[in-house]
């Protein structure tokens, strides 16, 4: 935290406030250069105009009478959304997050499950949100190991479940290194024993309904498997929409009795909703059409693929999974990562630095963002391997 700062007695003119700003924004990482990092990638230009044109707007339910045009733009939103991934009649939220998206799940399978003490099953590899709601939510998380190709062990998942068993919970794919769980063989185990069943399909649902138009082998993942109820789905990840956006999708309206709006007033976890996303997801499903996300998609995934053979091209470094969509991590057996990390860092390039649960090994990881060019992969690839000279050095 900075030091105290007292409320300003007197005001100041805007063009100076403006200059401050301005100075403030310049210690941000510029969004070219922060390139291993999804949410700051730029959103679709159309987005931007739309947002503005829509920001003082909620699409808070008590309100839509008030702003019923933003609210129907959510709605139809959703509709969409819920065509794309196999459910027409899906209904659903824009939320501030998956995180948000994945806790509205929880409490939602925790309500329709009416146990006293409720439980949920995962793999370890999920994202840390469901953790969070087992805290907010009075939920007992079990999480269940997973084998040497990071794929959950699905008799652990058997095992695990008991007559306090609300819901299961797996992604399509995972946001660590992009590995996918077996939704189908969740699906089966949910359908057999009558669960709920939640896909945070946080990166995969704004990607994988255009890449099996693309013609990619994509396995089966969303509410085409009858057993799905819910999914989660961020537009600001891979989807081309501004931060912070995400959908939580439920199969139909049956889902909606376990939000017990009697008490709270709300159908989310957060209230007065900002309806420029509503509009801005609105207004580019219409204006790209599944036509033109293939095209962001495609491009993603390329440039995805072109850091990963130069990435696997360098002395001494590796990648920890073949990158297949968004994301790819990279380690090595003789350098110290940190101090590659370290190097890129301090020459622009924003990405991240952690240990993966699968390996134990300090990796570097990227998660691209579709409006990322080729020039800069190259020049990212170059940096790595400057950065990598410097480690070499230092063995």
């Amino acid at each position: 935290m900075p030091p105290p700062k007292p409320f300003p007695d007197r005001g100041l003119p805007e063009e100076v406030v403006t200059k401050r700003v301005e100075e403030m924004l310049s210690e941000n990482m510029e969004c070219e250069k922060n390139f291993g990092v999804s949410y700051c990638g730029p959103p679709h230009p159309f987005t931007r105009r739309v947002l503005d044109m829509a920001l003082n707007t909620t699409t808070v339910t008590w309100a839509k009478r008030f702003f019923y045009g933003t609210y129907k733009m959510e709605k139809e939103a959703v509709r969409m959304m819920g065509s794309l991934l196999g459910a027409p009649e899906a209904v659903g939220f824009i939320t501030s997050g998956g995180t948000e998206s994945n806790l509205q799940a929880m409490r939602i399978a925790r309500n329709l499950g009416k146990k006293k003490t409720p439980e949920v099953v995962m793999p370890s590899t999920g994202h840390f949100s469901f953790v969070l709601g087992g805290e907010l939510f009075g939920m007992k998380v079990i999480r269940v190991g997973w084998n040497e190709d990071g794929s959950p062990k699905m008799d652990e998942v058997e095992k695990a479940i008991n007559k306090n068993t609300v819901a299961l919970i797996c992604s399509a794919p995972g946001g660590g290194l992009q590995r996918m769980d077996p939704v189908e063989e969740f699906a089966e185990i949910a359908e057999d024993k009558d669960l709920y069943l939640h896909v945070d399909a946080a990166f995969g649902g704004f990607a994988l309904p255009f890449m099996r138009e693309m013609g990619y082998d994509v396995p089966p993942f969303d509410f085409r498997l009858p057993a799905v109820s819910s999914m989660t789905a961020d537009g600001h990840k891979v989807g081309m929409l501004p931060l912070t956006c995400s959908f939580c999708l439920l199969r139909d309206e049956s889902y909606l009795e376990g939000i017990p709006i009697e008490r709270t007033a709300i159908w989310t976890l957060t209230s007065t909703k900002n309806g420029g996303l509503a509009a801005a997801a609105w207004a580019l499903f219409q204006h790209l059409g599944i036509e033109g996300y293939k095209k962001h998609i495609a491009n993603v995934i390329e440039v995805t693929k072109m850091i990963g053979r130069g990435i696997s091209e360098i002395e001494g470094l590796h990648l920890l999974a073949e990158p297949w969509l968004s994301v790819l991590g990279f380690s090595s057996h003789k350098y110290d990562m940190e101090i590659v990390y370290r190097e890129l860092i301090e020459k622009g390039w924003g990405c991240s630095f952690g240990k993966d649960r699968l390996t134990q090994e300090d990796y570097i990881r990227l998660s691209l963002h579709p409006s990322r060019k080729k020039e800069y992969a190259e020049a990212f690839v170059k940096a790595v391997e400057e950065a990598v000279s410097v480690a070499r050095m230092k063995v």
